[in-house]
């Protein structure tokens, strides 16, 4: 056999043997339940019967069944079942639907990211994309309220995760002038969120007035996240400066209780 032939024959089954490799997807884990598997892209495969679930590492069956969070690969049979999930406890790249997995989704992603879902990704200061594990930090809210806010306010932070319910998160007060809160939120998550007075009549506002752009918060991967903010108003204060209205009515001995009308005003004879 020739040089040619032997090239020809190697190239023939290179391609038989990439043909016959199996389809397979990695991410992060949403849910698997009831015979299927969920991706946090929003993808979702039927589980095969006999799936196996491998340790990625070891290759040997995995201690633990796969939970929300957990990274993995998932490997598809011909029919478009998924055979075999590798945990890690190492980032997966969490990538767009292969061409070839689309046709075996009960339930898959649009191929374009809505900008208002999926924002920027967040950089390291070497400009290298942040990688996020999925683990519980503590974060800590502080924030500075304006000196008109009453002594006996209570202040609390509307979220997009609770549907802007203005009583989401209660805070503690740590003086007259601020109030801390404390919760545990999994790394990655991106908060938007604003301060109450507990209902959306008293929620926060500009200098000028005028509603705010919600504030946002990117859970890092680290130990402890923290903010502090400061509240330039409430939207139920007098910003504008307005005249209160008047509670009495002219009488013979009041005959203009209203010194703010415009001139030339018949006020009631005396």
């Amino acid at each position: 056999m020739n040089l040619q032939s032997r090239l020809a024959a190697i190239l023939c089954a290179f391609i038989l043997v990439a043909a016959a490799a199996p389809v397979t997807i990695t991410g992060q884990l949403l849910a698997y339940q009831d015979g299927y598997v969920f991706f946090t892209t929003g993808d979702g495969f039927r589980l095969a019967p006999n799936v196996v679930i491998l340790d990625e590492q070891t290759k040997q069956p995995a201690k633990h069944a796969p939970e929300p969070r957990d990274y993995a690969r998932a490997v598809f049979n011909a029919a478009g079942e998924v055979v075999e999930i590798d945990l890690s406890n190492k980032p997966y790249p969490v990538l767009p639907l292969p061409e070839a997995a689309q046709a075996f989704a009960v339930m898959a992603s649009t191929p374009y990211p809505n900008p208002e879902l999926a924002p920027h990704a967040p950089t390291t200061a070497n400009g290298v994309p942040e990688t996020f594990t999925g683990k519980l930090v503590l974060v800590k809210f502080e924030v500075q309220v304006p000196p008109t806010t009453p002594i006996n306010a209570q202040v609390y932070i509307a979220t997009d995760v609770s549907g802007w319910n203005p009583q989401a998160i209660e805070m503690d007060r740590i003086d007259a002038l601020h109030f801390v809160a404390v919760r545990r939120m999994a790394s990655g998550t991106i908060l938007h969120y604003l301060y109450t007075r507990g209902t959306l009549q008293t929620e926060e506002v500009g200098p000028n007035g005028l509603s705010l752009k919600p504030r946002e918060l990117i859970v890092y991967d680290t130990d402890t996240n923290s903010t502090n903010s400061v509240v330039d108003a409430w939207a139920d204060a007098n910003t504008n400066n307005l005249l209160s209205q008047p509670s009495v009515f002219p009488t013979p001995y009041n005959p203009a209780p209203f010194p703010n009308l415009p001139r030339g005003t018949r006020t009631p004879d005396p």
